[in-house]
Parts: C-alpha cells; sequence; structure tokens
C-alpha cells in the first residue's frame, strides 16, 4: 500500500479508490470494416475524431485524479484545481497515460503507475494519448458508380460492397449451394466474393475475416461484406 501522504503530495487530494469494474479505455482492434464517417458536421465542415499522442512535463503536485482501466492502463478521470495539470493545461481528463518518464505503463496496473508516480522526481515527464477533433472542409463529391459485369449502377458512397451489388439488382450468389449457405453479409461464410477490375483503392482496407479466409483467393477478390464502396468500383462476380 501507498502512503496517503504520496498521495496527498501527488494529487493534490485525498485520493478516492477507481469504481468497479474499472473504466474500460484500452484500444480495441476491430475485425469488421468501419466507414470513415464524421461524428458531426456543419455546412462547412466535417469533424473526426482522432486520437493523438503527446509528451508533456509536469511539476508535482499533479493534481489529477486517476482511474484505472480494463484490463490495465490508467486514465485521468478529473483534474484538480492548484495542481499543475490544472495549471498549465498540458493534462487533459480522459488522457490515457502512456508512458512516466520514459517508461511504458499502457498496460501497466494501478498500482503500479502510482507508485512510479510517487517515486518520479519532482519535474515529471508523462506520454499519454487523448481523443482531438479534426476539422476538415467538407466536399460533396458525385456518387460513384459502381460496375457489376460490364452493368454500370450510381451507388451510396460509404454502403458495404455486398449491400451496393445486391442493389443493382445482380445476382452475387449465383450457386445453389452459395445461396443456401451464405451467412446474410455477417462475414461468417466464404461465399461473397467479387473481382474488383477497377478500383480497388476505392474500397477500405481489408479485414481480418478476409486476410483469414482469403489466403488462397487472387490478390484482386475481395469479400463483398467486408469492403466499404468509397468511389467509382467495377467488379465481376466470378461464376
Amino acid at each position: 500500500m501507498l502512503p496517503a501522504t504520496g498521495l496527498v503530495v501527488l494529487l493534490a487530494t485525498a485520493w478516492t479508490p477507481p469504481r468497479s469494474p474499472a473504466v474500460a479505455c484500452t484500444t480495441r482492434r476491430h475485425a469488421a470494416p468501419r466507414a470513415e464517417t464524421p461524428y458531426r458536421s456543419d455546412n462547412d465542415y466535417d469533424y473526426f475524431k482522432r486520437p493523438k499522442q503527446v509528451t508533456v512535463t509536469l511539476e508535482k503536485p499533479l493534481g489529477a485524479v486517476l482511474e484505472g482501466c480494463s484490463p490495465a492502463g490508467v486514465r485521468v478521470e478529473a483534474l484538480q484545481d492548484g495542481g499543475s495539470a490544472a495549471t498549465t493545461g498540458l493534462l487533459k481528463k480522459g488522457d490515457r497515460l502512456l508512458t512516466i518518464q520514459g517508461s511504458d505503463v499502457a498496460t501497466a496496473s494501478f498500482d503500479a503507475v502510482m507508485e512510479m508516480l510517487v517515486d518520479a522526481p519532482p519535474e515529471v515527464e508523462l506520454g499519454v494519448t487523448r481523443t482531438v477533433i479534426v476539422r476538415r472542409p467538407r466536399v460533396v463529391a458525385p456518387p460513384p458508380t459502381l460496375v457489376v459485369d460490364g452493368v454500370a449502377s450510381e451507388a451510396v458512397s460509404g454502403t458495404i460492397l455486398r449491400t451496393a451489388v445486391i442493389g443493382t439488382g445482380a445476382t452475387l450468389y449465383r450457386s445453389l449451394k452459395a445461396k443456401m449457405s451464405n451467412c446474410g453479409g455477417a462475414g461468417q461464410c466464404s461465399t461473397c466474393w467479387v473481382n474488383v477490375v477497377d478500383g480497388m483503392d476505392n474500397l477500405s482496407p481489408r479485414t481480418d475475416a478476409e486476410e483469414r479466409k482469403g489466403k488462397k483467393k487472387p490478390a484482386t477478390y475481395r469479400m463483398s461484406c467486408q469492403a466499404f464502396l468509397n468511389g467509382d468500383v467495377s467488379i465481376e462476380i466470378p461464376s
């Protein structure tokens, strides 16, 4: 156990144990594709949330109330008046600690992080990751064109390729086995592959499911339920 006096000096306030269960604030990898969409827009700009890593140097007491993450790691739950974090504005609520004095603490336990902060010098260097808002001018692009087996149709940008193909009226599942066994776009079967003739760069990156199920497929093949349509694309549906 850390001495109470150490916590008071570090946080500029008596520390309250983190809520149980701890907050889930670690980065998770998503197997399914995700469209890049703004969290809000106005007439002139789209606004996106982005992770950003920064390094700050603060004097103790920090005046930061810390909270354990699940399954590991520590984040800033609040800032206290009078501490260097609030005074300088360098540390933000929600920041997740990545390093202390250059040592990796991204997956460290709460107790280990507290020990390191108490033992740190009067000026402590912290590496953190935080969410920032990025503003981009709105660009109204024409709708993409989807060509399926030589037949062109207008599509909606950001649509899953499988949905767009079916929306053209084309027959995506051509064999009886594919018709009976397809998973409806959940990424569980392997029946909705298409050959991309042109416009591969206008599809979202391959997902884990595609990499796993398409090891023996040609490089031009995409699992249509796993790809977002972001521009003009021409495909062929294998027989």
